[in-house]
C-alpha cells in the first residue's frame, strides 16, 4: 500500500480550527519525494487547492486545510428567514485527495501517483472519507484539548425515525436558554441536521423534523400553538413533504441541508403568517425528532428555548445586534439602555499661496478674498454608544463573542446595517449578598458611515 492515513478531521466541524491529517507512505525513500494534496467542494471538478510537501523527520506529512478553507466561507445572512433555510455560505462539504510526487533518481523528472495500491500516475486519489462537513466557525482554541471541534455536544446522530425519549440543547449557540425579545425583533436560532456520516446513513440521524411553537400569558397559560415542519415547502430540507420517514430522504442530503437555520423572533414568525396572540407574554420554540409512523415524536427534544416579552427600558428602543458567533450562525441581543452619538468631523485641507501663480493675464492682482486655508473634504465620524441592562454572569460571558466577532449588524427597523465595534467597558456591581452582575457599555460605529462632504 502507497498513503495511509493515520488521523483526519472528525465531521462536523469548524473551518478556523486546525484540521488536520496525519499521512505515512512505503515510498518515502523514493528520489524528490513529496506528499500531495488536492482540495474541493464536494460536487465541484474545481481544484481550490494543490499542496505538496516533504516527509518531516519521522517520515510522516502533516497537512492542515483549516487556513486554506477558511477562505471558501462566507455567513449565511439569514436574520428575516421565514420557516427554515438551509446553508448557501456558511457549511460545505470538502473533498481532500491525497498522492505522491517522486523520481527514479534526483535528476530525472518527477511523476505523480495517485497514492492508492499501485504505481499508477495521475492525480491524487486517495481519501479518507468522502466528504468533510465543515462550518464557518472557531471553538475550542486555544484551549482545546484536541484539535477536533467536540461536535458531541451539538450534533448527535440518534436512530432516525424512531419514537425514542432524548433531551438535547443542540443548537448552535451558547446564549441561554432564556431571552427577552420585543415585538417587532429579528432572530434565527441554528442547529447541525441530518447524517454526516459518508456514505450518508438512512438508519441515524440529527433530524430536525419540526418546530413547535407555544404562546403563554402572564399566568403561565397556554394561549396559542402553532408548528413548523421541516420541509421544502417551510424552505427547509431534505424532506419534500410532511410523513416521509428518514429512510426515504437520506439520499437527498447536501452540505445546505446539513445546517438549517429557523425564524425564531416574533418578526420572523410574523412574516410567515404567526401572529402573536393578544396577552402574549412569553413563548417557547421547541425542535422534535420523527417517530417511525412519520408524526411528531414530542419525546425526542433537539433543542429548547423561551424567549420573554419586554418593552424596553425607560422608553429607549435600545440597539440590536446580531453577530457571527464562534459556531459561525448568528446570535442576537438588545443593549436596552439608551444610546448616544458623537460626530467627530476630520478636516482636511491645503494652504493655498496668496499670490495667483497660475494667473492668465499679464499681472498677478491682489485680491485679499483669495483663500489661505481651504477645505476639500469634511469626514465626519459618527460613534454611538450602547449600554446593557444589568446582565448575569452567563449573560456577561456570552456577550463576549459580540467583540470577538468579525461580522457584526444592528438591526435598524426591518433592516440590518453592518457595523464595527470599537471598545466596550465592564462595570461590576456586588450587592450585600455578594452576588455579582454586570453591565456592558460599548462604542461602535457604521460601517458605511455618513458620506464625504467635498
Amino acid at each position: 500500500m502507497a498513503i495511509t492515513i493515520h488521523q483526519q478531521p472528525t465531521a462536523p466541524n469548524m473551518v478556523n480550527n486546525d484540521l488536520l491529517f496525519v499521512l505515512s507512505s512505503n515510498q518515502i525513500t523514493q528520489a524528490q519525494y513529496q506528499y500531495v494534496a488536492d482540495i474541493y467542494e464536494s460536487g465541484s471538478a474545481t481544484l481550490i487547492q494543490r499542496i505538496k510537501q516533504q516527509p518531516n523527520p519521522s517520515g510522516k506529512g502533516v497537512f492542515n486545510v483549516g487556513n486554506i478553507l477558511t477562505s471558501n466561507m462566507e455567513s449565511d445572512n439569514v436574520w428575516k428567514t421565514q420557516g427554515y433555510a438551509t446553508s448557501s455560505e456558511c457549511n460545505k462539504n470538502f473533498i481532500v485527495k491525497f498522492g505522491e510526487e517522486f523520481a527514479s533518481s534526483p535528476s530525472s523528472s518527477a511523476y505523480l501517483y495517485d497514492g492508492i495500491t499501485t504505481l499508477t500516475t495521475g492525480s491524487p486519489a486517495k481519501v479518507g472519507s468522502e466528504f468533510y462537513t465543515i462550518t464557518d466557525g472557531l471553538v475550542d482554541y486555544p484551549d482545546a484539548i484536541n484539535f477536533n471541534f467536540a461536535s458531541g455536544s451539538y450534533y448527535t446522530a440518534n436512530s432516525a425515525s424512531q419514537y425514542i425519549t432524548f433531551d438535547f440543547q443542540h443548537a448552535l449557540t451558547t446564549a441561554p436558554e432564556t431571552q427577552s425579545i420585543k415585538e417587532g425583533d429579528y432572530l434565527t436560532l441554528s442547529l447541525y441536521n441530518g447524517n454526516m456520516m459518508t456514505p450518508a446513513s438512512d438508519i441515524v440521524a440529527q433530524d430536525v423534523y419540526y418546530c413547535q411553537i407555544q404562546w403563554f400569558n402572564s399566568s403561565d397559560a397556554n394561549i396559542q400553538n402553532d408548528e413548523l415542519h421541516n420541509v421544502l415547502a417551510n424552505g427547509g430540507a431534505p424532506r419534500n413533504a410532511l410523513g416521509e420517514l428518514w429512510s426515504a430522504v437520506a439520499g437527498l442530503q447536501t452540505a445546505g441541508s446539513r445546517l438549517i437555520h429557523f425564524g425564531a423572533g416574533v418578526q420572523n414568525l410574523d412574516n410567515i403568517g404567526i401572529v402573536a396572540p393578544s396577552g402574549w407574554a412569553y413563548y417557547t420554540i421547541t425542535f422534535y425528532g420523527q417517530g417511525d409512523d412519520g408524526q411528531e415524536n414530542n419525546d425526542g427534544v433537539w433543542a429548547s428555548f423561551r424567549f420573554n416579552k419586554t418593552e424596553g427600558d425607560c422608553a429607549y428602543n435600545g440597539v440590536r445586534f446580531a453577530w457571527k458567533n464562534e459556531f459561525g450562525v448568528w446570535d442576537y441581543y438588545t443593549f436596552a439602555l439608551a444610546e448616544s452619538a458623537n460626530n467627530n468631523i476630520e478636516r482636511i485641507s491645503y494652504e493655498q499661496a496668496f499670490v495667483p501663480y497660475n494667473t492668465t493675464s499679464n499681472s498677478a492682482t491682489y485680491n485679499k478674498a483669495r483663500r489661505g486655508a481651504t477645505q476639500i473634504v469634511n469626514k465626519v465620524n459618527r460613534v454611538k454608544t450602547a449600554n446593557s441592562d444589568w446582565l448575569t454572569q452567563s449573560e456577561a460571558d456570552w456577550l463576549r463573542e459580540l467583540f470577538f466577532s468579525t461580522n457584526v449588524y444592528i438591526q435598524d427597523g426591518d433592516d440590518f446595517l453592518p457595523c464595527v465595534i470599537n471598545d466596550a467597558t465592564l462595570n461590576e456591581k456586588t450587592n450585600p449578598r455578594t452576588q455579582k452582575v454586570f453591565q456592558y457599555s460599548i462604542n461602535f460605529e457604521l460601517a458605511n458611515n455618513k458620506r464625504n462632504r467635498r
